[in-house]
């Protein structure tokens, strides 16, 4: 007997006690699910949009509001611009800033001591800069407030 779309989709779901559906195909180093559908790969949570939803309109992400990357229950599915997806990473304090960036050389500790080198106004930003291992324009943006804006 011939699954369903819908029936081949879900064999790879495990449901948990908190709602979330879990695919357990082929999970991306990013951590989202990865499913073959209308002859391309897509994203798991993206193919549970259309199976059980309906069409995405071009243009729009489909976003989670459980914020777990693997989670494909349309119910905590919804639909959003990229402008909308990244307000909501950033308001939930998922995205990476910080010393959580991929390409931070700094920590807090490191950071809270800058600012508080560039309040007492004793040495030059490039002598800082010097002192930690990074440029004039990383203190700079520091003393600005363009990064590190949270510590």
């Amino acid at each position: 007997m011939k699954l369903t779309p819908r029936e081949k989709f879900l064999a790879k779901v495990a449901p948990r006690a908190d709602g979330c559906w879990l695919w357990t195909g082929l999970i991306r180093p990013d951590g989202y699910g990865a499913a073959r559908f209308e002859g391309r790969e897509q994203g798991a949570h993206r193919v549970a949009w259309k199976l059980f939803r309906g069409k995405v309109a071009p243009g729009l992400a489909v976003c989670h509001r459980c914020d777990v990357r693997a989670c494909v229950n349309p119910a905590h599915l919804f639909l959003g611009t990229p402008a909308e997806n990244a307000r909501d990473m950033r308001a939930k304090r998922r995205d990476r800033r910080g010393e959580k960036h991929g390409s931070a050389k700094l920590k807090h500790a490191q950071v809270r001591r800058i600012k508080t080198m560039l309040a007492e106004d004793r040495m030059y930003m490039s002598e800082i800069a010097r002192e930690f291992g990074v440029s004039e324009t990383t203190i700079r943006a520091i003393k600005t407030g363009r990064t590190w804006r949270e510590v």
